[in-house]
C-alpha cells in the first residue's frame, strides 16, 4: 500500500486530481485466506459449503474485521478518501465488476 500512497501523493502534488479508495475485496488472496483459514478451524470448508453460503461467511468476515483494517489504514496516514470505502460485495459493484469482465471476454 505504500507504493499506492506515494503515487496518490505524487499525483495530487502535481495538480493532478487523484482519488484513492479505500476498499475490502472478498475474494482477495488475504481475504480469502483468513476466511478460509477460520472455516478450517470450525472444521468447515468452502468447497463443501457452495459459493452462497462461503459469501454469507465472507460478509461476516468483513463486518468482524473491517475496523481493524480501517485502523491499520489510519495508522499508516494513508491518503484514502474514507468517506468513499467499497466492500466487492457491495450492491451495485459486484454487478459492475461482472459486466466489465463480460466486456472483456467479448472482446477476446
Amino acid at each position: 500500500m505504500t507504493l499506492q500512497d506515494i503515487i496518490a501523493r505524487q499525483k495530487r502534488m502535481e495538480g493532478k486530481d487523484m482519488l484513492w479508495l479505500p476498499g475490502m475485496d472478498h475474494a482477495g488472496i488475504a481475504t480469502q485466506s483468513k476466511v478460509e483459514q477460520k472455516l478450517k478451524e470450525e472444521g468447515r470448508s468452502r468447497r463443501e459449503m457452495g459459493r452462497e453460503k462461503f459469501l454469507d461467511v465472507s460478509w461476516q468476515w468483513k463486518e468482524e474485521y473491517a475496523d481493524f483494517i480501517r485502523e491499520q489504514w489510519s495508522t499508516l496516514g494513508l491518503s484514502l478518501d474514507y468517506t468513499r470505502e467499497r466492500f466487492t460485495l457491495d450492491e451495485g459493484l459486484s454487478d459492475a465488476v461482472k459486466e466489465v469482465f463480460v466486456r472483456l471476454y467479448e472482446k477476446g
